[in-house]
């Protein structure tokens, strides 16, 4: 964690007066430190996040059972609405029928009708698909990640943060020109354990 205790030395430094006055970079000097800060803070970030990859499937793994159980909510719901579906389709399957037979126990055949039964229904019997279904694997990876967030999610978004403090310290040290302050903060971004202390020993 001396990273990190340096990182609050360092903002304190920022802003004391400095003497001998510190001179701006040149332009081409601070795209070139610049660029390797970008290259460090994307290295960072994508440990972390490769970090939290980890740790979501080993949660997903180790509640696997929890997760098949809020599934089967899904589960039942999808057979449930599939089933009344049916059932409704069904319905209006006797309705038509019970229509049908009272037209022809009428005489119809003096009156003309724009179209028939078949027409109607575009089929002989009415049954449009409408059929609900679950992924489990998508749904699953869902689930997993939601809990997760919950319940870790604040732990990522602290690490997040302090790695956003320093590439702030670290371009208000290129605008100052002090290649000291820069030296020391990408130095710490290449050496940056302390930065996944919190996460790395996560326990899930």
């Amino acid at each position: 964690m001396n990273e990190l205790i340096l990182v609050d030395k360092i903002e304190k430094k920022l802003q004391e007066q400095r003497e001998p006055p510190i001179f701006p970079l040149a332009a081409n000097h601070r795209k070139e430190l610049r660029k390797l800060r970008d290259d460090n803070v994307g290295n960072l970030r994508g440990r972390l996040k490769n970090i939290e990859t980890l740790k979501r499937e080993e949660y997903q793994k180790k509640y696997a059972k929890q997760i098949e159980k809020e599934l089967e909510k899904y589960v039942k719901l999808s057979d449930n609405l599939n089933n009344d579906w049916k059932e409704r389709i069904g319905k209006i399957n006797r309705i038509l029928e019970e229509r049908k037979q009272l037209e022809e126990n009428q005489e119809v055949h003096n009156l003309s009708i724009n179209q028939d039964y078949g027409d109607l229904c575009s089929l002989e019997k009415l049954n449009p698909k409408r059929e609900f279904s679950l992924n489990r694997k998508q749904k699953s990876l869902e689930i997993a990640k939601e809990d997760f967030e919950k319940k870790y999610g604040d732990k990522f978004n602290a690490v997040e943060k302090e790695i956003d403090i320093v590439v702030t310290h670290y371009e208000e040290a290129i605008n100052f020109g002090d290649l000291e302050i820069v030296k020391k903060l990408y130095y710490m971004m290449k050496k940056s354990d302390s930065f996944f202390i919190k996460v790395s020993e996560l326990k899930i």
